[in-house]
């Protein structure tokens, strides 16, 4: 017995160390890039579905559906469906933002091709009078885009049981945003890296499950990216959006008696200082799930509706998802649609 709890206690340094000295690799590239330019490419830190932004925003070890293209693309490599989910929302009444995505799992892995859309329209355009009043002379729109391709992988590694799962994966993003009625653009590419590493406990000879945890880590921005304007004055003008390294832990526990589990998960963003993502999430029967969440001391909440459908060995998912978060500029509300198949 002494003799088992040592090799598992082994494993699990082993892996841990891994995941410190990637995480410190990650925070070395991340360190040059802290003077860049801060909120440049803001609309990318809105954050995508209605589940994760139910639960604070806290999902870089969690990511276990198609939105893990946004939170951790690593995450693609745990899915065994085809996935597509929408989501719009109107921020502060102002803003509307779009995200669209599809996720196809191929052998030990999945490709995801995603969109996030951020518009604001009717901007006034002003000037001043011979009386020096304002008034306005027309209208612009903003629209800021961002198109994902990501890869998920599975990786089987001989060091590592049956219940030990790592998961490697990346974005390549290209970015455009346009400012009609003064007709200015920019674009720019930029890049993602992510890991999970995942372990299942198990106790006795019937092998009773004792949760599963989860270790994430996400480089966002891992190379730097530039937005370049079509500007005309010289040199050009361009923003760089600044690194952000983001870290998260979470763990799963079922009470199969009820035939219900929860799930806790803690995130740190690093992108401007420390923020932390707190989130809790309880699923009754596969169907109905409630959340609660803080994302840097701001309230969120949530819940989720799964409608599934068998037919043979195959199974047809329809989820609804609903996140309401607080903020001091007003409270605003998600809502996510996703199907399994």
């Amino acid at each position: 017995m002494l003799f088992i709890i040592n090799k598992f206690i082994n494993k699990l340094i082993i892996s841990s160390c891994s995941l410190y000295l990637l995480s410190c690799l990650l925070l070395f590239i991340c360190l040059p890039a802290m003077g860049s330019e801060r909120y440049a490419g803001e609309f990318l830190n809105l954050g995508v579905g209605a589940r994760p932004l139910g639960m604070g925003g806290s999902f870089v070890a969690v990511a276990d559906d198609a939105t893990a293209a946004y939170w951790n693309p690593a995450g693609l490599g745990g899915l065994k469906q085809t996935e597509i989910t929408f989501m719009h929302a109107s921020i502060f009444g102002l803003d509307s933002q779009d995200f669209l995505n599809w996720v196809q799992p191929i052998g030990s892995g999945a490709f995801g091709i995603s969109w996030i859309r951020l518009g604001i329209d009717d901007i006034p355009i002003t000037a001043l009078n011979e009386l020096n009043y304002p008034y306005i002379t027309g209208y612009m729109n903003e629209n800021e885009n961002a198109f994902f391709l990501s890869y998920g992988q599975n990786l089987k590694l001989s060091i590592f049981d049956k219940d030990t799962n790592i998961q490697i994966g990346g974005n390549f993003k290209f970015l455009y945003i346009a400012v009609h009625g003064i007709e200015r653009n920019a674009i720019g590419f930029g890049s993602d890296l992510g890991l999970i590493w995942r372990k299942s406990f198990t106790s006795g000879k019937d092998q009773k499950e004792l949760g599963k945890l989860s270790l994430g880590i996400t480089a966002q921005e891992l190379i730097g990216t530039k937005l370049y304007w079509n500007t005309t004055s010289e040199p050009s003008h361009s923003d760089s959006i600044p690194i952000n390294l983001k870290i998260g832990v979470a763990y799963l526990y079922p009470f199969k008696k009820l035939g219900s589990q929860i799930l806790f998960s803690v995130d740190a963003d690093t992108r401007y200082s420390l923020e932390m993502h707190y989130g809790v999430e309880y699923i009754l029967g596969d169907v109905l799930a409630l959340r609660v969440g803080l994302k840097d001391q701001n309230l969120t909440a949530g819940a989720g509706l799964n409608l599934a459908f068998k037919k043979g060995d195959s199974t047809l998912s329809f989820l609804i998802d609903y996140a309401f978060l607080s903020h001091e500029l007003g409270n605003t509300h998600r809502i996510s649609l996703m199907t399994k198949f």
